[in-house]
């Protein structure tokens, strides 16, 4: 913390004259009161106070006097005789700064302290003696105290007023206060005053004599009637009989018939530093007859319009700090509970009915509605609500229309404080529901996703309601998340239902093929137990054992996990199969697959081999096989058979360009191939089989060789699919 230095005990003159400066120095002005003195300078002037208050103040306020003089004759250097009318008087301006800056003094003083005590003792007396030096030098006895006297009265006034608006910091007791005490002071019937708030609009917010029911109801915008004129230009407007002047606005709820003088000031912060000052309101004062309102009216609703600023302000900071600070604290939390729920759930009719229930939460209002977008129709439908009628669930709105209409059409928040009134809904499909249902105010703001939009929300309220900037806000934040969650709903939506269509045709024609497969294999099974020659009977064997090959694959890719196989299942399948029908009982032949385990069809919908080309696989795989087991081995009483299968890194495999390749190989420890073996001049109907499904249909490559160890290995190199 600062140390503070203060002023030794004989220093009371000197320091006398510089506090006299300070009170009096237009730096700074009236309206920042914060930047006039730091903690240093408070406690300064309140030595000083307590040190002047052993002589009753006298050589304090013989320098007030002094100052003030020659304030006077600054103010009349160079003129002929007294000051004249046209020329600015500074007395005013000097005492209302004395009076601000005083009342900055006392605030800062410990209550109960002996500064504060002195302050009180003296505050008067030194704006009295600064008037009075003030008017010795430039009015003559008999008009300076009169002159003085009213000003006497005025800064008793001003005083007054000031305690009560710095008596508090909830600005509505402020503002109740302050009516009171300005009506009490200026002699009025009617004061009110309008505050502009974040809609753009002057808000009726404290009266005495107007009705009690129209406050926080009745708004005003800028330009509207003599106060909203007031506002937009930043002038004071005077009139004798406000009925007469063709800028008054007749407003009924006020119920405002029986007065016609009026005066208005603009309520204006003032900001030193900055480049714009801050309209903070309105003051009104109004006078049942009509009267004729003088210059000094005027200057001295101007000054109390000064001080009701600073109040005001003060109470605003304090509240956003405080009560606003908090709700905006609740509004973000409710936001992400909000924001969580709608993207926990991809069920459309779960995702809109929280959507409208979470709308009305977080903008306190009774009750919300999804409206759906018939992009063909040009139409809005309810899909999810909070809280409405079930009558009001049939109703149906054409884009450009009503409330929900225009922010679909505009792409913007629309905002209508009296359902009941505005012209926007008066032509509307939606109109006599509005009416019957007796919603009073709402906003709508549209639902947009990828620029596209899919609706829009609605939030209503019974009771007319001004909705804040930041409620505002928060829905359009709330509807971009609610739109993102609306299509990702529908998308996943008709996705499932697409996926579920698919599965089910995919699966009622695995069956039909398994079943025909079937077929065809009772049929040959039945020839082979009729075939006569040995050679009919193999190749009948070696047909059934592809049918059932193919049958098997088939079985694999209808099972539960639909799709998904790999190529040591599909091989291990074939090869039972294959040993079932071709093996005889004497020999002993094992197939190993234990390496090939590949996935393949939809388990690796990127990798090598899709589902479509699973049987030819599996029939490529019959063929190897069979072969092994009918030439390989066909001299051995037993063998080993081994199915091997891996995948390739792009680049890595013998077909160039492709994404990546998949490698099976079908070996043998038979007797190998015959001297001068080529597979392209190959007679043999299996190997040609293999050659044209592996080339052809599968765009891959058909490799076989000998095995140094003996016997033979084919390898089939596939690309992915």
């Amino acid at each position: 913390m600062e140390t503070i230095v203060l002023p030794v005990r004989g220093a009371v003159p000197q320091e006398a004259s510089a506090f006299c400066h300070w009170l009096l120095s237009e730096a700074g002005g009236t309206a920042d009161l914060e930047s006039m003195a730091g903690e240093t300078d408070h406690a300064r002037w309140h030595w000083l106070l307590c040190q002047a208050s052993e002589d009753g103040f006298g050589q304090l306020l013989r320098s007030v006097r002094r100052e003030a003089a020659l304030l006077a004759d600054r103010s009349t250097a160079g003129l002929d005789g007294p000051a004249q009318p046209e020329h600015a008087d500074p007395l005013p301006d000097a005492v209302g700064r004395a009076a601000a800056r005083l009342s900055a003094l006392t605030l800062s003083a410990r209550p109960g302290s002996p500064e504060l005590r002195a302050l009180r003792a003296v505050k008067r007396e030194i704006l009295r003696e600064l008037v009075a030096g003030y008017l010795e030098v430039t009015h003559p006895p008999g008009e300076t105290e009169r002159r003085l006297t009213t000003k006497v009265a005025e800064l008793a006034a001003l005083q007054k007023i000031n305690s009560a608006v710095n008596s508090s910091l909830d600005l509505s007791q402020v503002l109740s206060q302050t009516v009171d005490v300005v009506a009490e002071v200026m002699h009025s019937d009617v004061t009110a005053i309008y505050l502009y708030e974040d809609t753009g609009r002057l808000v009726l917010r404290a009266t005495r004599g107007l009705n009690p029911a129209a406050v926080g109801q009745t708004s005003l915008a800028l330009g509207e009637g003599i106060a909203g004129w007031t506002a937009q230009w930043g002038k004071p407007v005077a009139l004798a009989d406000a009925w007469r002047d063709k800028r008054f606005a007749y407003v009924p709820v006020l119920m405002e018939e029986a007065y016609h003088g009026w005066l208005s000031v603009p309520i204006i912060l003032f900001r030193a530093n900055e480049a714009h000052n801050k309209l903070v309101g309105v003051l009104t004062i109004q006078t049942r007859d009509a009267k004729e309102f003088s210059p000094e009216d005027v200057a001295f609703a101007e000054t109390v319009s000064g001080q009701i600023a600073i109040a005001i302000e003060n109470a605003r900071l304090y509240g956003l700090t405080d009560e606003r600070l908090r709700e905006k604290v609740q509004q973000l939390q409710a936001l992400k509970r909000v924001t969580e729920t709608l993207v926990s759930s991809l069920e459309v009719h779960q995702v809109l009915s929280s959507m409208a229930r979470q709308a009305a939460m977080i903008t306190g209002t009774d009750m919300a509605g999804i409206f759906g977008l018939d992009e063909e129709r040009q139409l809005l439908k309810i899909v999810a609500q909070h809280n409405l009628s079930e009558k009001y669930l049939n109703v149906e709105v054409r884009v450009g229309e009503g409330a929900v209409g225009l922010a679909v059409a505009e792409r913007k928040a629309i905002v209508v404080l009296d359902a009941q009134a505005d012209p926007r809904l008066q032509d509307s499909s939606a109109a006599h529901w509005v009416a019957e249902e007796g919603y009073r105010s709402m906003f709508s703001v549209p639902l947009i996703s990828r620029n596209r939009v899919l609706g829009g929300i609605s939030v209503y309220t019974r009771d007319r309601h001004e909705f804040s900037r930041d409620q505002i806000d928060l829905l359009f934040t709330f509807a971009n998340d609610a739109a993102i969650a609306m299509e990702n709903a529908r998308l996943y939506d008709e996705m499932r239902r697409s996926v579920q269509m698919k599965s089910t045709l995919l699966m009622e024609m695995h069956h039909r093929v398994k079943n025909n497969l079937q077929m065809m294999a009772s049929l040959l099974r039945m020839q082979l137990r009729r075939a006569k020659g040995k050679e009919a009977a193999q190749v009948l064997s070696v047909t059934h054992a592809q049918i059932e090959s193919l049958s098997a694959a088939h079985d694999l890719l209808s099972q539960e996990s639909f799709g998904q196989t790999s190529v040591q299942e599909i091989a291990r399948r074939v090869s039972d199969i294959a040993i079932a029908d071709l093996m005889p009982r004497d020999k002993r032949i094992v197939v190993d697959t234990s390496g090939a385990n590949v996935p393949i069809g939809s388990a690796s919908p990127s990798g090598p081999v899709g589902s479509s080309n699973t049987t030819l696989l599996a029939l490529i795989l019959n063929e190897l096989i069979c072969n092994a087991i009918l030439h390989g081995l066909e001299h051995r009483d037993a063998g080993r058979i081994t199915v091997t299968a891996r995948e390739l890194e792009p680049g890595a495999g013998p077909l160039p360009g492709t994404r990546g390749t998949i490698e099976i190989e079908v070996g043998d420890d038979g007797e190998g191939l015959p001297a001068g073996f080529d597979v392209d001049r190959s007679t043999g109907l299996g190997l040609a089989i293999v050659q044209r499904l592996v080339t052809e249909q599968l765009k891959g490559q058909l490799l076989i060789r000998a095995r140094p160890e003996g016997g033979t290995v084919v390898r089939v190199t596939l690309p992915r699919a």
